[in-house]
């Protein structure tokens, strides 16, 4: 099994097959008959995306403020919370603005995202950006480097569990004690691991520094009004990203592929049909329409339920699409069917090697 490290390295390289088609070669879904609504849906609305990015930096800081105010640790776990749901809603911004859906223009996208999005979240959209189009090239292949990355950590691509082995699993998410795993892919995101790299463009560092002492400076200041509560908040950030959004996040990437059929392109992505609280801490702002993302990756996160509503009336995508109701249904259809998957998977792998070596 090749890492994340060496797929990436070798794409950089130009050692990979980065030109070729996937090896798996799905029968496709016709997108014709849609062109009209997908390109309806497409519009990239810069005053819906500032006032849905101002409203998620409104309640982290309303937040932070009452737990200050209120100053108990029910309230610090509450914050905890809503700012884990909140950082994963940033975290879908990034998403769309890696596929240059926050704003039309796109320097302004980009300096958006990473100053209000990315950054704070110590990631940078370029830098994510190139990952991230490899795998909507590669699903699921041998050169997608985010099944790499789940192969590689292992813990959350291992099904079925046991009971108790799902417990663990979860345990040791929300606790963060499989936080440093998340190192394997990250590395490769995070600003100042490659603040040399040409990935990460000279607009951006200058950037990434100026934001960086910004907020050292406004830290700096609060620490000296302010020690006890300055450190509390900081705590009750970074723990939230560390633990529940730690979880959150493994929930969702689990949910996007893993389990599925992959003998269609219908059936190689998932759908989730969330409840509103998972909604609400899971999948914010469309991310659970993640099949519908693959199909049409122009239309922002934001239109993407309208565009399943649409899609629901076509006979081909009603009957063949991977469609889940809730994460709970997710753990249940690993919990049962993943040892199938990978077992078919694994077959049509080695018939299209066959055929290759036969060539």
């Amino acid at each position: 099994m090749r890492t994340v490290d060496q797929i990436l390295q070798e794409a950089t390289s130009q050692a990979s097959p980065t030109d070729a088609e996937p090896r798996r070669q799905l029968e496709r879904f016709s997108r014709k008959r849609h062109i009209e609504l997908v390109r309806s849906l497409s519009q990239v609305n810069g005053f819906r995306t500032t006032i849905y990015l101002a409203t998620q930096w409104l309640i982290m800081i309303a937040a932070m403020v009452i737990a200050a105010r209120l100053d108990h640790w029910a309230v610090y776990l509450l914050a905890m919370v809503v700012l884990a749901s909140r950082m994963q809603a940033l975290g879908v911004l990034m998403h769309d603005g890696a596929h240059y859906l926050l704003y039309k223009n796109r320097v302004v996208n980009d300096v958006v995202s990473d100053l209000f999005v990315a950054f704070p979240l110590g990631m940078s959209t370029t830098l994510y950006r190139k990952t991230h189009f490899r795998h909507h090239r590669y699903t699921n292949t041998e050169e997608d480097q985010d099944l790499a990355a789940q192969k590689e950590e292992r813990e959350w691509f291992e099904w079925p569990k046991t009971r108790l082995g799902l417990f663990l699993t979860l345990i040791r998410s929300v606790f963060g004690m499989n936080f440093l795993r998340g190192w394997i892919l990250y590395k490769h995101w995070a600003p100042w691991n490659n603040f040399r790299s040409p990935d990460f463009p000279v607009r951006c560092r200058v950037l990434y520094v100026l934001s960086t002492a910004s907020v050292y400076g406004f830290f700096a200041i609060a620490l000296k009004l302010d020690t006890r509560t300055t450190l509390i908040l900081l705590a009750v950030y970074m723990f939230a990203g560390i633990t529940l959004l730690n979880l959150i996040n493994r929930i969702r990437a689990t949910a996007e592929h893993l389990g599925t059929r992959g003998d269609h392109e219908l059936n190689d992505t998932r759908t989730v049909l969330p409840s509103w609280i998972e909604r609400m801490l899971i999948s914010p702002y469309g991310v659970n329409y993640h099949l519908e993302h693959h199909l049409f990756p122009s239309v922002p996160g934001c239109q993407l339920a309208k565009l399943h509503r649409e899609l629901m009336q076509d006979d081909e995508f009603r009957e063949r699409a991977h469609i889940t109701r809730g994460y709970t249904g997710v753990i249940r259809e690993l919990m049962e069917t993943q040892r199938e998957v990978n077992a078919s998977r694994d077959q049509v792998a080695q018939v299209a090697h066959a055929e290759q070596g036969s060539n």
